[in-house]
This record gives C-alpha cells, sequence and structure tokens, in this order.
C-alpha cells in the first residue's frame, strides 16, 4: 500500500516488518484523505529488533509515540519510559529523547 486510502480498512501493525538487526521505518502517506495536502499529517511506523537502539535526537515538532507490538524503552529528557504495547507517551518540541527496544517492536511516531 503506497498510500491510505477513504474507507479502506488498514492495520497498522502489519504495515512494517520487523528485520533482523535493523531498524525499518516507513512514513505513512495520508495526501489523498487529507481536506489540505500540505497540512496532511506526519505519520511514521518503525520496526526495532531487539537490542537496537536510536541515538538522543530533538525535534521542531511535538510528537507522540504509541508502541503496537514488543516492549520500547525511551529516555525522554532524561527520566526513563517503560512503554509495553499499547501504551503511549508524548514528547514536546526540542526535548531530548531515544529509543531502545527491550524486546523486538512496533511503534508509531505521530507528530503533533
Amino acid at each position: 500500500m503506497s498510500g491510505i486510502t477513504s474507507g479502506t480498512v488498514f492495520y497498522l501493525d502489519q504495515m512494517i516488518g520487523i528485520k533482523p538487526n535493523r531498524i525499518a521505518s516507513r512514513t505513512l502517506d495520508f495526501s489523498e484523505v487529507a481536506d489540505d495536502r500540505a497540512g496532511a499529517p506526519e505519520w511514521v511506523l518503525y520496526a526495532m529488533d531487539q537490542g537496537e537502539t536510536i541515538s538522543s535526537e530533538t525535534s521542531p515538532e511535538s510528537k507522540l509515540i504509541f508502541v503496537l507490538e514488543g516492549e520500547l524503552h525511551m529516555l525522554v529528557d532524561d527520566m526513563p519510559c517503560h512503554l509495553p504495547q499499547g501504551a503511549s507517551v508524548c514528547v514536546k518540541s526540542d526535548t531530548w529523547h531515544e529509543f531502545a527496544a527491550q524486546s523486538s517492536c512496533k511503534f508509531l511516531q505521530i507528530k503533533i
């Protein structure tokens, strides 16, 4: 699926796969359903194998992280966050944060 269309059922957890010793990402395309194509939401799916990490970073936009599968550990502004499947956390813009896959996991990042 290259983009998301109106009325089509999709499963976020099936739109990305976990690959051994890798981090995969996929930006979802909402341009076909957004009222304002320039303002289409930015959703990115990530899949991380157990033990993989994303080093400390910041973003000019705030974001919501939602764990679809597995277990993710984050450090958000030096505060540890344990995120099992179904858990979420918000990260304010310009806040240092990092990711570590405690087990193989999939998560969704939504810029807010």
